[in-house]
């Protein structure tokens, strides 16, 4: 079955990683939402993809600089004329967990796996081992696999990144991969299914290119625009 999972929620059109577009994505019939995972000052979990505060907030400076009190603070809808606060990573779950899959982006692992240490007695604690994983890039995936092995790991390259992605997801032992766009083909996703992983795709987000890439073998893309996602299945 090809899915569709909403990045960073309802993204293109309401404040990104945000419990409303998170849960307009869900209504919209997502199967994932993808989010990702910070660090504050004061060591608390909180979503977040940007590591300083100016383009998604009326904030300024270092996330990892503030304490979670600081950043509740905020508004990170100001961009779409909303008023709307920044989530901790219990929020989402509390909201959603066990309806729709997650997919964790870990922007980092915290001292000695803090982070994913702390996101893990959350799935333990929501009863979600079934519908979660984390995805991350080779530092992060070195700690998922050493302190949550339980949780499948989907391997992501940045473009930065030096390890090949296959190198990587098998190194890992992931059960994914999540390609960006330009660095992938059709006979990379072969390879990927013929080792029994999963494909997503970051990103597509009008109807020609869910044909294209849905027709390519990616299993899961990553959208931006749940709502064209959603009259495209229809």
């Amino acid at each position: 079955m090809k899915k569709f999972c909403a990045h960073r929620g309802l993204s293109k059109l309401m404040p990104e990683n945000t419990l409303p577009a998170f849960a307009a994505a869900l209504a919209l019939g997502a199967d994932e939402i993808e989010f990702d995972i910070r660090l504050t000052k004061d060591q608390k979990l909180i979503v977040s993809h940007d590591g300083t505060l100016e383009r998604i907030s009326d904030g300024e400076g270092k996330l990892k600089e503030k304490t979670l009190e600081e950043l509740l603070a905020l508004n990170i809808g100001v961009k779409h004329g909303w008023e709307v606060g920044f989530c901790t990573a219990e929020e989402v779950f509390e909201q959603f967990a066990n309806k729709i899959v997650f997919n964790m982006h870990l922007k980092e692992h915290g001292e000695d796996g803090y982070l994913i240490r702390e996101l893990v007695k959350l799935v333990d604690k929501y009863n979600a081992h079934g519908s979660v994983y984390f995805a991350g890039s080779p530092s992060e995936l070195e700690w998922m696999e050493k302190v949550a092995p339980e949780i499948p790991r989907t391997a992501i390259q940045l473009p930065k990144d030096t390890v090949e992605i296959y190198e990587m997801a098998t190194k890992y032992h992931c059960t994914g991969v999540q390609f960006w766009l330009g660095m992938f083909d059709d006979a990379l996703i072969e390879k990927m299914h013929a080792a029994g992983i999963n494909c997503n795709l970051y990103y597509a987000d009008t109807p020609e290119d869910y044909d294209k890439y849905f027709a390519m073998g990616i299993d899961t893309l990553l959208t931006n625009r749940m709502d064209l996602a959603n009259k495209y299945r229809k």
